[in-house]
């Protein structure tokens, strides 16, 4: 009779056991399955990760061309205003010897109708006044055209100028967002370890509290 009461508390004991073994056993199949989902959105925001990594260097080449593009068109306009400021200078120096020009061929005209010369020198004098009129209209002329050309080599100057002016802004503009990406790609590394590091340590946490409970 001892006997029997003996062995059925060992059964009762041994099915206290399973039953413990069983609940633990549950218990860890729904940490492993927490565990495997978490896993899964960890490599499901990575992977979103990089492709946002991939999508920023495929911008910042992109940005990087139109940069060098925006450059040489800089180096264009910048030549082209070299070239217009040389031809000014040019312009200006023919414009200011051309008046020159002009102001002492009317300093002669005045001191020929000035001075009253004898009757043989008359018709000498005459031919000499017709010349120099011919050569002031000539040098009127002149002065009119160079000076249409400066006003014209002026705008233009100015049109360049402006050209430069909006070619520098677009070339900060797309060096800023060069930038931008470029630091938001080397942030992209650290988040998918920080990721990563989070994901290992909340495994570790998770099977360090599952031990404990054992």
């Amino acid at each position: 009779m001892i006997e029997s009461n003996d062995i059925s508390g060992e059964k009762i004991r041994m099915k206290e056991t399973v039953e413990g073994l069983q609940d633990k056993l549950n218990k860890r199949d729904k940490e492993v399955t927490a565990l495997t989902s978490q896993t899964e959105t960890l490599r499901a925001q990575v992977s979103a990760l990089e492709g946002k990594c991939r999508l920023g260097e495929k911008k910042v080449d992109t940005l990087q061309k139109e940069k060098r593009r925006l450059e040489l068109e800089l180096e264009a306009v910048s030549r082209k205003t070299h070239d217009a400021s040389g031809q000014l200078v040019l312009i200006s120096q023919e414009l200011l010897r051309k008046e020159r020009s002009l102001n002492e061929l009317r300093v002669l005209l005045l001191e020929a109708n000035r001075h009253s010369p004898g009757p043989e020198r008359d018709l000498s004098r005459e031919v000499h006044k017709a010349e120099w009129r011919i050569k002031e209209q000539k040098l009127k002329d002149d002065i009119r055209g160079l000076r249409e050309k400066l006003t014209g080599l002026l705008l233009r100057l100015q049109h360049q100028l402006i050209s430069t002016e909006d070619a520098l802004r677009d070339a900060l503009d797309q060096a800023q967002q060069v930038e931008r990406l470029v630091e938001a790609m080397r942030s992209c590394p650290d988040k998918s370890q920080a990721i990563s590091n989070s994901g290992s340590a909340n495994g570790v946490h998770q099977q360090d509290k599952a031990h404990k409970q054992e």
